[in-house]
């Protein structure tokens, strides 16, 4: 194979691949492909992009909420170069959705273009406050709280600081006036509140705070003032408690700012130092390792929860924060998993149940996971436990309800109706006649109830969950019996062969002391087919030896007796089909095994047919058969017929010239003990191979051949002298 490529040097845009094949026949395939400008091809980009854009609005019109759609239609604004569209897209989507990391640094690289005036900064610090709030747990103005997290999205915020600064730092004629302290002031604010959002970043807060350390050099360095000194050396001796992997580094530049600027105490500032930076580096040695684990998992969700768990047991510089920026870093990648979301939110009701962190903690999980009922049941919880009204508790209720992935979902919507119907039952004033609010406890009784069903016509819920919660409100709390068994009444008529809805039904009876009423229930429910009728009638047991007399306990045993038979019955019945198809496919695999082994059998002996005919006549041996193929009765019929050879060893056919012998010499498969061969052994006899019993003399055959041992020898001599 031979290969020319050719390339027009007078025109760029030509380029000409030569192919030449040398085969059999010759072959000559030319290619010629023009090669478009940048430019061109973004052009192309950009009309195609257009011409997407009315198919991706049409498809939009019916789901306003469909991600993957919105998506598509950022990325053509941008392709097509319609920013004032863009912008409103981008607005769009992040009501509905957070925006992933990559969709905001873009939308903030737009953003700073115009960041030069004052309206464009004002746009800017907006975008970066908001992007904050996608990922973080509450504001970042908050100098108390520490986030974690969106380490590219602070990097760029921190790179728009300094570049600020810079410039307006080096337009400044006066260093010193008010002018330049304010300047100083902002920026430090701004680049602290960096620093403190990435605090807990074991592995990359570094990236912060070096810039922000930086800047602290740099003005001690303008001013050249023993307090700016003395302010960036505690900086540092700060950075160094903070558990952080690049301690190392931390170390090095406070020995190079010690020896550059304060070399006279050098060794006994590193000396302090030094045992600070000892145990930060003993406890990042351990994250390591799981920072490295991190890596080699490719960051898999099982791969954080082994960190997690980790940081939880940590022994050296254990904190909350720390483990609060696992969860963070993991939601980031893993923001629609419903079970993170949850454990993460379990976590820290459990170690910090504080309201300031837990509602925008399940605020940031339902935009992330719409669908999810119970991640709407926690915000709205954490809203009524802030203070929240009745309105504001009603309206997640209601924004829950206008996702459709959640109306799919029958857990998820159960989750949710539960508790709606459990924060309208803790507005109702039990200790005062309080009847609006026991109206709009059963008003929500009622839609929860609408709801499940037009999502659930078929089915409902088969664990009538609401019905019971409801039921219980009514008999315990309301007084209205006849209202709950109206309820469960209509739990037995979907769930009829239900036993655990029956018992239910009877227990909340015995609760209310009608044990006439249980009885009743009983009567009713063991006539039917139920799904788990020995479950039933040990209950009915149960409450009669508890509570019953002698009549109402034989009358018991009579029924339970009369079930109990015919359950027996059925169990025999199913118990004997099932061994009948059970024995029809033992049948059926065994017969698959015979034609199996048939189809080997015929295969093998074609296969020794044609070797047996391309062998020569004088070179055919009789093989022995294969052990797994030689039948039963075969096998008998020949240790029949070997046991015979060896009784009665074959005679040779009477001849003129021959003599017979004055006694029979010993086959050579009888030989006594003292050989190696086959022989009696233990008064048994031992069956030579069928390879030499194909070999031995028939009766009646004259094979001059065979060897003879030294007893024929010695026979025929015996013979021959009488």
């Amino acid at each position: 194979m031979e290969k020319h490529d050719i390339t027009t040097s007078e025109d760029s845009s030509l380029n000409v691949n030569a192919t030449i094949a040398n085969d059999d026949n010759m072959e000559v395939d030319t290619t010629i492909e023009t090669t478009k400008t940048a430019e061109e091809i973004e052009t192309e980009k950009s009309l195609a992009a257009l011409d997407s854009l009315p198919g991706i609005e049409e498809q939009l019109s019916n789901d306003r909420t469909n991600y993957e759609l919105l998506v598509r239609k950022i990325e053509a604004l941008k392709l097509a170069g319609l920013p004032d569209e863009l912008e409103l897209a981008r607005e769009a989507m992040h009501d509905v959705y957070p925006l992933t990391e990559q969709l905001w640094l873009d939308w903030i690289e737009d953003a700073k273009k115009e960041a030069s005036t004052e309206e464009g900064e004002v746009k800017l610090r907006r975008l970066y406050l908001e992007a904050d709030q996608d990922y973080l747990s509450n504001s970042p103005l908050s100098s108390f709280v520490f986030y974690p997290l969106a380490i590219p999205i602070w990097s760029s915020y921190v790179d728009f600081i300094t570049a600020k600064f810079d410039r307006e730092w080096d337009a400044l004629e006066d260093k010193k006036d008010p002018a330049a302290q304010l300047l100083v002031e902002n920026a430090r604010e701004d680049l602290l509140k960096a620093v403190r959002a990435t605090t807990y970043h074991v592995e990359k807060s570094h990236i912060i705070w070096n810039a922000y350390a930086d800047f602290e050099t740099k003005l001690m360095e303008a001013y050249d003032s023993p307090e700016q000194y003395d302010k960036l050396k505690q900086i540092y001796l700060e950075r160094l408690k903070v558990l952080h992997l690049a301690c190392d580094e931390t170390f090095a530049k406070y020995s190079q700012l010690n020896s550059t600027y304060d070399n006279n105490n050098y060794e006994a500032n590193l000396v302090e130092a030094n045992k600070i930076f000892a145990a930060t580096k003993e406890a990042a040695e351990e994250r390591d390792y799981y920072e490295q684990y991190l890596k080699d998992e490719s960051y898999s969700l099982d791969a954080y929860y082994q960190y997690i768990e980790n940081e939880k047991l940590a022994k050296k510089m254990k904190s909350l924060n720390y483990v609060r920026n696992l969860y963070e870093r993991a939601v980031a990648v893993y923001c629609t998993d419903v079970g993170l979301w949850e454990d993460y939110i379990c976590f820290m009701l459990e170690n910090a149940h504080v309201l300031a962190f837990l509602s925008p903690i399940a605020l940031r999980a339902v935009r992330n996971c719409p669908w999810s009922g119970t991640l709407w049941s926690h915000l709205a919880r954490f809203i009524e436990s802030s203070g929240g009204s009745l309105e504001e508790v009603v309206d997640i209720f209601d924004r829950a309800m206008t996702s459709k992935a959640l109306a799919t979902s029958l857990e998820d919507l159960v989750a949710l109706m539960m508790a709606k119907c459990a924060h309208a039952r803790r507005q109702v004033d039990w200790d005062q006649d309080d009847d609006e609010g026991i109206s709009y406890l059963r008003l929500t009784f009622q839609e929860a109830l609408m709801y499940i069903d037009e999502a659930f016509p078929k089915s409902g819920d088969p664990y009538y969950r609401v019905e019971k919660f409801w039921a219980t409100v009514e008999g315990q709390r309301l007084d209205n019996v006849e209202r709950a068994r109206e309820i469960w009444d209509g739990v037995i008529k979907k769930q009829g062969r239900n036993t655990e809805a029956w018992i239910n039904y009877i227990d909340f009876e015995r609760s209310l002391g009608n044990i006439h009423s249980c009885r009743s229930l009983f009567k009713q429910a063991i006539a039917k087919n139920l799904d788990y009728p020995e479950r039933l009638m040990a209950v009915w047991q149960s409450m009669e030896y508890e509570e019953g007399s002698v009549e109402s306990l034989e009358q018991s045993i009579v029924r339970i007796n009369k079930k109990s038979k015919l359950v027996a019955r059925d169990w025999q019945t199913a118990l004997a089909q099932q061994e009948v198809e059970e024995e029809k496919q033992q049948q059926k695999d065994l017969l698959q095994k015979v034609k199996k082994s048939a189809h080997r059998r015929k295969q093998k002996e074609s296969k020794k047919s044609q070797t047996t005919v391309a062998e020569p006549s004088s070179r055919k041996r009789k093989q022995p058969e294969d052990a797994m193929d030689v039948d039963h009765d075969d096998t008998k019929k020949l240790r029949t017929e070997a046991t015979t050879d060896l009784a009665t060893p074959p005679v040779p056919a009477a001849k003129d010239n021959f003599k017979k012998p004055a006694f029979i010499p010993r086959n050579q498969g009888a030989r006594g003990g003292r050989g190696r061969g086959a022989a009696r052994r233990g008064g048994r006899l031992a069956i030579s191979s069928p390879r030499q019993q194909q070999q031995s003399t028939p009766e009646g055959a004259s094979d001059t051949s065979t060897p003879r041992s030294n007893d024929d020898f010695r026979a025929m001599l015996l013979a021959g002298k009488k």
